[in-house]
């Protein structure tokens, strides 16, 4: 096995792990954790979204979305409202009980990235941030192409 992937991967994966230990211990009062928050702070910041637009913002797949959807209805957390002008179009919006959790996400956000980039020179974290970006871009590329076309390696 490659060393250098190897490293980089098991950093990844003790970053993933710690990320969600963060979140779901500032969410936990919010019956929501890291799977869901994602969604919360979308709706947030772009009442009235379609489910399409969040799907491709976040990049999860259609079943993913319904399965995160309907547990945020079912704890009262979003509304869904029909377009008046096209009916297969549905609009999302957070509900008065949602608030609470997306101002607490914000608050989670903050204090994260606070103690994420103490120590580390802002060019450095800029080029961390740029570098990350492009290899999710990379795998993004292989993964969904996969998904459209199972046959396809």
């Amino acid at each position: 096995m490659n060393d250098s992937f190897s490293n980089l991967g098991r950093w990844i994966s003790i970053f993933d792990r710690l990320m969600k230990m963060y979140y779901d211990r500032g969410l936990r009062e919010y019956e929501i954790g890291w799977g869901q928050q994602f969604y919360v702070e979308y709706l947030y910041d772009h009442p009235g979204a379609s489910p399409q637009e969040m799907a491709e913002c976040i990049r999860v797949d259609k079943a993913t979305l319904t399965k995160i959807m309907k547990k945020l209805t079912e704890i009262g957390y979003i509304r869904i409202v029909g377009d008046q002008q096209d009916r297969r179009v549905k609009h999302l919006y957070l509900t008065e009980k949602a608030l609470p959790a997306a101002r607490q996400i914000k608050r989670i956000h903050t204090d994260f990235y606070n103690t994420l980039k103490a120590d580390i020179p802002p060019e450095e974290l800029s080029l961390t941030e740029k570098t990350l970006q492009q290899m999710t871009e990379n795998i993004n590329q292989k993964v969904w192409h996969r998904m459209e076309d199972p046959h396809r390696k």
